[in-house]
């Protein structure tokens, strides 16, 4: 999710330097969804997925593709203690106002040996505070929160940002699969709502990922990648 506001954040300036069908009810699983499992899979998974990138930033279209990669997990320390790093790297091209804008960022999650999350680096430098809750099932509708962090500029933590929170919806989607929604909400330092992202999976019973789309809605304006 990190990587996509940088997406945006590119579009942003594309947009103020420029010159110038059908649908079906969804089918309700009743399958017990192993979330934990899908988590590890997630964080264990080092594939290359194509996407394309369309949405509407300070008024003008934006459009474009790319490939967002998974790097392996390795050892590094954060925050003072053993830890795991995973790197996720973004390329693309985005299109804006007649402009072509080749991109390429990146962003590291930490996590301990058991997986659990540590914290990020990237556009900011993400702490997470207090418990990582993932249970390790979950049916059609269950929702919860998964966890909170705070914000800083740094790795120095000298200037705070604001807060993180990411929650959790399994969604109906056919008998024997259903939809795994990430759904994240940051907040600047006076509790006023920034950026809301909503990461999207098919997800099977025994914890199989497909990752579908992702989509940003800040101040100036929303982008949408689907894979």
């Amino acid at each position: 999710m990190k990587s996509i506001k940088s997406l945006i954040a590119i579009s942003t300036l594309m947009a103020l330097t420029a010159c110038g069908g059908g649908s079906s009810t969804p089918s309700t699983s009743t399958d017990t969804y192993q979330l934990r499992t899908a988590y590890v899979n997630y964080m264990t998974d080092t594939r290359s997925s194509p996407f394309t990138a369309s949405g509407t930033v300070q008024g003008v279209n934006v459009t474009g593709s790319g490939s967002f990669t998974q790097g392996a997990l390795t050892n590094t320390t954060f925050e003072n203690q053993a830890a795991l790093q995973k790197v996720s790297t973004v390329t693309a091209s985005l299109n804006a106002n007649g402009q072509t804008l080749p991109l390429s960022t990146s962003s590291t999650t930490y996590v301990d040996s058991n997986y659990n999350l540590l914290g990020a680096s990237g556009t900011d430098y993400e702490v997470v505070s207090g418990s990582v809750t993932i249970p390790s099932t979950a049916q059609v509708n269950d929702t919860g929160v998964w966890y909170s962090s705070t914000r800083y500029a740094t790795s120095t933590k000298a200037t705070r940002r604001g807060t993180a929170s990411v929650s959790y919806v399994l969604e109906p989607d056919t008998a024997s699969s259903a939809l795994l929604k990430l759904i994240r909400i940051e907040k600047d330092t006076t509790g006023t709502t920034t950026s809301t992202s909503t990461l999207s999976f098919r997800m099977t019973p025994g914890g199989g990922l497909t990752r579908l789309s992702e989509s940003t809605l800040t101040s100036t304006g929303t982008l949408t990648i689907t894979y």
